[in-house]
């Protein structure tokens, strides 16, 4: 198969494909025959130098990049963006050697850095309110975190639309729990109790969340307080002042 240059084109540095005009092929003197498989892009003398297979209402044509012109935007695999979305954005070196350590991702090409603008975006986001030391454990359960997240715009196979997390301060150790609905919290918080303080031999002192109604019942309160359990809420539209959930949960949504 012969080969054609095609000049004058827009480089668009955020897509992560490349896609070819038939109008502009045309211009550059080639000539494009479809049929119900595909097409074939000819030069002026007849020899093929493209082709193309039909994938639903799409051509897509089987060529390659020259890497080596600075004219020519190179997509990011999209086996590697998947895997690096996946992971929640973990970084590209990263993710180049976990590629070497594992079977089954296959990944073509790997590059060292990547802008990712999503990351980015879900780092705008207030502040967490500064803490000292007196305020973080010291001891594994001495101070739990929690949130619960959702309603989800997609329902899980199993019918949930939100989560609870339950991160342990001093380990950060985190627990994620599906829920079908915010009424499960309770249940769901006895269950991590049992299993965290059964492992460890230790005993949950400090439970820290929101004002949220899943959390601030009669029926909860008068468990923790049998149970020797401190609350300790953050304000109302204050999200801020347990930055720890909410930067899991952001990484969880976005994994």
């Amino acid at each position: 198969m012969s080969h054609a240059t095609i000049t004058q084109v827009l480089h668009v540095p955020k897509m992560k494909n490349n896609f070819i005009s038939v109008s502009k092929l045309i211009s550059e003197g080639l000539k494009v025959e479809f049929d119900k498989d595909g097409c074939k892009v000819n030069d002026a003398q007849g020899v093929v130098v493209a082709e193309a297979r039909r994938d639903k209402n799409l051509y897509l044509l089987n060529v390659k990049v020259n890497k080596d012109t600075t004219h020519i935007a190179n997509s990011l695999d999209e086996g590697a963006m998947l895997w690096h979305e996946r992971l929640g954005h973990l970084n590209m070196a990263r993710l180049k050697d976990l590629d070497a350590m594992v079977n089954g991702m296959n990944l073509k090409e790997v590059p060292l850095y990547h802008v990712c603008e999503a990351y980015i975006e879900g780092k705008h986001q207030r502040t967490s309110f500064p803490k000292d030391e007196t305020t973080r454990a010291s001891k594994l359960l001495e101070l739990v975190h929690s949130d619960v997240c959702g309603p989800m715009k997609t329902t899980s196979h199993g019918g949930a639309r939100y989560f609870v997390t339950f991160i342990d301060d001093f380990s950060k150790k985190t627990h994620v729990y599906l829920l079908r609905a915010k009424g499960e919290v309770f249940d769901k918080f006895k269950e991590y109790k049992a299993l965290v303080e059964n492992q460890t031999g230790m005993k949950i002192k400090t439970f820290l969340l929101d004002n949220g109604g899943e959390f601030v019942f009669k029926k909860f309160d008068n468990f923790l307080h049998e149970c020797g359990i401190q609350r300790q809420t953050s304000a109302l539209y204050t999200p801020q002042q347990n930055g720890v959930t909410e930067q899991t949960n952001r990484s969880a949504l976005e994994a």
